[in-house]
C-alpha cells in the first residue's frame, strides 16, 4: 500500500503552500486529502487502477491526477517545483516553536534564512529583532524553541515514527523477494519516543531488498549498504536499519532486536539456569550447541520456560516474574476503545463537520464522543463565538435524536 506515502506528499505540499501564504482553503484541501488517503482501508494504487480515486472524500480531479502521476512516475511535478522554489530548511523552520508559516516566509524572503542553523546564528547575534513582528523577546523565544527542537530530533514521537515505519514496510512488502517482515526496537515496544527504526526481513534475495530499501523516495542519505544490513537516514531525520536474517532464526532475531536490553538480560539468565544460551541466532544447548528454538518468538520464550511476553511489557519492570506466575496483564487494544474525548469540527479548526465526525464515530462502534472546539479566545484557530456555541448545541441535540441507537 502506498497510502501513507501519498498522504505524506500531500502534507508536504500543504507545508509549502503555507509558507507561500496561499489560499487557506487550498491548504486545507491538501490536509484533508492526506487524512482521507492515510485512513483508507484499501490500497490507493488498487483504487487508482479501477478508476475509483474520485470516490475518496476530498479527492477531486486535480488531486486524483497527482496521485496517478506519482504512482506512474514516482514523483509529483508540482511538488518538485515547490521543492526547487523553497528550500527544505524553510519548512523545517516551522517545526520551531514560535516560528509559524508567516514568520518562516518573512525570515526567508527578507534575510535569507533557509536553515535552523542560520536562524540560530542570527538570533544569537540579535539580527532578527527589528523585522516586522520580531522583538528581542521573540529572539529569546526562538532560541529556546531551537533548543527544544534539537532535543526532540534525537527521539521522534511514537505516532510520527509509526507512520514512517509503516510507509517503509508497505514498500518492502510489495517485493516478491520479501517473505517475512517486522519492525523491532523501541517502536515495537511502543515507547513514547523512538531514536531509530529497526526492521527485520527474511528473503531469498537480500541484495534486491537492500537495493530497493536504499532507493526509497524519502531516503536522504545512505549510511551503510551491505548484503545483510543497510542503514539510511530519511528526510524526516530518523535512521532506519534493515537486517536480513535466516528464516530459522527470525523469531530469535525479532526477540533480540526488540529488546529492551535489560529484558533480554533477564531472559538469558533464565536460559543459563536451564543449560541454554540465547542470542539473535536462536536458543542453543550450552553443552552440545544444538539449536532448540528460534523460528518464532513463542519458541524462544517457551524454550526458557516463559509464555509469550508482549513487546510493550519487555522493560524488566516485573514482567518476567508475572510471566513465571501466569499473571501477565491483559493489554489495552483498539477494540477496548469506547469513545473519543478530544474532537474538533469545522466550527473551529477541525477538518470535518459535526455530522461527519458523528458518522465516523458510529462506524467505529464507539458509544460516545466529546466535541472540544476552540472558544473565541483562540482566534488563530477560528475559535467559536457565543452565538456559534448555541448553534452547535442545537446541532448536537438534533444529531443525538437522529442517530439514537
Amino acid at each position: 500500500m502506498r497510502n501513507i506515502e501519498i498522504a505524506n506528499l500531500f502534507n508536504e505540499i500543504a507545508d509549502f503552500l503555507e509558507v507561500k501564504d496561499e489560499n487557506p482553503f487550498r491548504i486545507r484541501a491538501y490536509r484533508r486529502a492526506a487524512q482521507a488517503v492515510e485512513g483508507l482501508a484499501e490500497d490507493i494504487a488498487a483504487m487508482a487502477e479501477r478508476g475509483a480515486l474520485l470516490d475518496v472524500p476530498g479527492i477531486g480531479k486535480d488531486l486524483a491526477a497527482k496521485i496517478q502521476e506519482y504512482l506512474a512516475k514516482g514523483e509529483i511535478e508540482y511538488l518538485e517545483g515547490l521543492r526547487k522554489e523553497i528550500p527544505a530548511g524553510v519548512i523545517e523552520l516551522m517545526g520551531i516553536h514560535g516560528v509559524g508559516p508567516k514568520t518562516a516566509k518573512l525570515l526567508y524572503e527578507q534575510i535569507g534564512v533557509d536553515s535552523v542553523e542560520k536562524l540560530e546564528e542570527l538570533a544569537k547575534a540579535h539580527k532578527l529583532a527589528g523585522l516586522p513582528g520580531i522583538k528581542t523577546k521573540t529572539e529569546e523565544n526562538i532560541l529556546k524553541g531551537i533548543a527544544v527542537w534539537r532535543g526532540g530530533r534525537e527521539r521522534m514521537p511514537l505516532g510520527t515514527a509509526l507512520v514512517l515505519a509503516e510507509a517503509t514496510l508497505e514498500r518492502l512488502r510489495e517485493l516478491k523477494e520479501v517473505d517475512q517482515i517486522e519492525t523491532a526496537g523501541s517502536l515495537r515496544r511502543m515507547k513514547e519516543t523512538v531514536k531509530d527504526l529497526d526492521i527485520l526481513v527474511t528473503s531469498r534475495k537480500p541484495a534486491r531488498v537492500m537495493e530497493v530499501f536504499i532507493s526509497l523516495p524519502n531516503v536522504a542519505e545512505v549510511l551503510a549498504h551491505g548484503e545483510t544490513k543497510s542503514s539510511v537516514r530519511l528526510r524526516e531525520n530518523i535512521q532506519v536499519d534493515l537486517r536480513v536474517v535466516a528464516p530459522d532464526c527470525f523469531g530469535a532475531a525479532l526477540q533480540y532486536f526488540t529488546g529492551s536490553k535489560q529484558h533480554n538480560i533477564r531472559v538469558r539468565e533464565l536460559a543459563q539456569r536451564n543449560g541454554l544460551k540465547v542470542s539473535e541466532y536462536g536458543v542453543f544447548n550450552e553443552k552440545t550447541n544444538q539449536r532448540v528454538a528460534g523460528c518464532t518468538e513463542e519458541e524462544v520464550y517457551g524454550a526458557v520456560g516463559l509464555p509469550f511476553i508482549p513487546p510493550e511489557l519487555r522493560e524488566d519492570g516485573g514482567e518476567i516474574e508475572a510471566a513465571l506466575e501466569g499473571q501477565l496483564p491483559t493489554l489495552v487494544t483498539v477494540e477496548d476503545i469506547r469513545g473519543d474525548l478530544q474532537m474538533h469540527t469545522t466550527w473551529s479548526d477541525g477538518s470535518h463537520s459535526l455530522a461527519e465526525l458523528a458518522e465516523g464515530v458510529k462506524a467505529k462502534g464507539y458509544e460516545y464522543m466529546a466535541v472540544t472546539d476552540h472558544s473565541k479566545s483562540t482566534t488563530v484557530a477560528g475559535g467559536m463565538k457565543e452565538e456559534q456555541v448555541v448553534q452547535m448545541i442545537a446541532e448536537v441535540r438534533a444529531l443525538n435524536k437522529k442517530m439514537k441507537g
